[in-house]
């Protein structure tokens, strides 16, 4: 039974936009300050939420772009309370722009630059005072009420099997059915597995105009798939997907697609962009999970579905991920990574709208404060993705 009657609450930002979690996230601009995270990390333990990555020098003009958009708007999401970003000081990607956007969105954020702070250990040393004022001053923010219609909730499967289109996405379909219905946002993603459906969210579409764009975006997204392989085979579907029964691309497609409910398309974004538009929508992103589920916190997203078959730990840093499973023998299997099953629609003991339902009334617990498998066990991966690359569905 869907509980529209329970108080959300989060935290509301300086910009307006609400968070479902307070995190103080330390993050660097390039790969090469890494070590000075990494101390951070040991030394505030789970305190902290800490990110490590190998980006952030490229004489790669778009992929710089991209990246430096990306960790901008990762920092800036409303889940995060402060932001403390670690900068080498000759990198390609611009700390200050990083800093200045975070800090247009009202959030608490201080930098430090390795090479004008005299090494790696003094900008350690300088880093443990900034966080620790930092902390005092999160303590302080309370939880106070928000509304269904200030949630952006992103949409990703991974690891899929022949259950996935008959059990957990269509029932994700209906909870994203209920949320657009109270005035939220979803966000469906991961264009390669559009190929094959695409017809389908063209007519879903709420104007011809976003019927073109997200067929600009395909098509781009298919002369990527051809320059990786020009048969695509093991790009179009993964060996673990034809294990789980799947046997073609359009199959896995027309099960992803319904994730994204009945309502119409109302925008398409860019990679990592906020939607400015309520309802759903369509973001540009790759298959690759990891990489979708840090353009999904780019753009904005408080809470994320991940559906999967064949069972997946990954996790977000900032976004806790509700891991939905197509069937219940997984669910059992890998219960340290999997929050709840739609295998009872397989079965018969549930349809499609009770399952959806009990996904709607679960993500409001989440969004109050109950966290979820990836949060408890900590399962916390980063990856950006780089033009032209990383293309794979997994």
């Amino acid at each position: 039974m869907i509980n529209n009657a329970k108080q959300l609450t989060g935290y509301r930002r300086p910009n307006g936009r609400v968070g479902i979690r307070n995190h103080l996230l330390v993050i660097p601009t390039v790969g090469c300050a890494n070590v000075v995270v990494e101390s951070l990390a040991r030394h505030f333990s789970t305190s902290i939420m800490t990110v490590t990555h190998p980006y952030g020098c490229t004489f790669d003009t778009v992929s710089n772009e991209e990246t430096t958009d990306t960790i901008a708007g990762f920092a800036a999401n409303p889940n995060v309370g402060a932001v403390l970003l670690i900068g080498l000081g000759c990198e390609s990607v611009s700390i200050d722009r990083v800093y200045n956007h975070v800090k247009a969105n009202g959030t608490i954020v201080e930098k430090l630059v390795i090479q004008e702070a005299g090494g790696t250990v003094k900008t350690t040393e300088k880093a443990i005072g900034i966080i620790s004022s930092m902390q005092e001053q999160l303590a302080l923010m309370e939880r106070e009420p928000i509304d269904l219609s200030e949630l952006i909730i992103g949409l990703e499967c991974g690891s899929s099997d022949s259950y996935s289109g008959l059990s957990v996405n269509p029932a994700l379909g209906m909870t994203s059915d209920l949320i657009v219905a109270g005035g939220g946002t979803v966000i469906l993603t991961e264009l390669t597995e559009f190929i094959g459906a695409e017809d389908l969210l063209y007519q879903q579409s709420a104007s011809p105009e976003i019927a073109s764009k997200l067929k600009h975006y395909l098509d781009e997204t298919e002369r990527n798939l051809s320059r990786v392989d020009n048969n695509g085979e093991l790009l179009d579907i993964a060996p673990g997907n034809i294990q789980g029964g799947l046997t073609t691309l359009e199959e896995k497609s027309l099960g992803c697609v319904k994730k994204g409910g009945t309502t119409p398309v109302r925008q398409i974004v860019g990679h990592g962009e906020i939607p400015s538009e309520h309802g759903l929508v369509i973001m540009d992103a790759s298959g690759h999970d990891v990489e979708s589920l840090i353009a999904l916190a780019a753009g904005g997203c408080q809470l994320i579905f991940f559906s999967t078959g064949r069972g997946t730990p990954t996790g977000n840093p900032i976004v806790p991920v509700i891991k939905a499973s197509s069937n219940d023998y997984i669910y059992e299997h890998m219960a340290d990574n999997i929050d709840i099953s739609c295998g009872t629609v397989i079965s018969g003991e549930e349809t499609i709208e009770q399952a959806g339902e009990r996904l709607f009334d679960l993500m409001l617990d989440v969004v109050n404060g109950n966290e979820t498998k990836s949060e408890i066990h900590h399962s916390v991966d980063f990856a950006i993705r780089r033009r032209g690359v990383g293309v794979c569905i997994l």
